[in-house]
């Protein structure tokens, strides 16, 4: 596989630079998405291993995967095979959330890294990038809940670790 077509699959399933960090650590993430208070609860699962670090950007649909729209992101350290991490938002509106498995916490996008996005869209090493509309989530007043699994690059393809 080419250099640049991993590279692809790893931009689109992961998150680079910075924006807002915000670390919410898995204990609190129920605590900080507080009824009335427009959040959402992130759960991630599918950790290749239970180390490195998590980066977790927060998008708009005007700014889907682009870095300098991002809304918010956040780094934690990976405590386990799964993980529930919980964003504030702005306002009540539809968002997207991407992740980054920084497997090695090198803070580069290497080929072991994972990454995923929220409702599971399909991704494949030809296109890496969903759409906005096939990740997007509603939050209301309240916190809403979404899942990410995480998919790591397995030789041509792209699947969940344990497949």
């Amino acid at each position: 596989m080419s250099k640049s077509a991993v590279r692809m699959v790893i931009e689109g399933a992961a998150i680079s630079a910075a924006a807002t960090t915000l670390a919410v650590a898995p204990a609190a993430a129920a605590t900080g998405c507080a009824p009335g208070s427009p959040s959402v609860l992130v759960h991630v699962a599918g950790f290749k291993q239970p180390q490195g670090r998590l980066k977790l950007s927060l998008y708009g649909p005007a700014s889907w995967l682009d870095k300098r729209g991002r809304i918010s992101k956040i780094k934690v350290p990976v405590t386990g095979r799964s993980m529930d991490i919980c964003v504030p938002v702005p306002a009540p509106g539809r968002y997207a959330v991407a992740v980054h498995h920084d497997l090695n916490v090198n803070g580069e996008r290497d080929r072991q890294d994972g990454g995923g996005y929220s409702r599971d869209p399909k991704v494949t090493l030809f296109n890496p990038r969903p759409p906005f509309a096939k990740a997007a989530f509603t939050v209301g007043n309240g916190p809403a809940r979404v899942g990410v699994t995480l998919l790591y690059i397995k030789g041509i393809s792209v699947g969940p670790a344990g497949s």
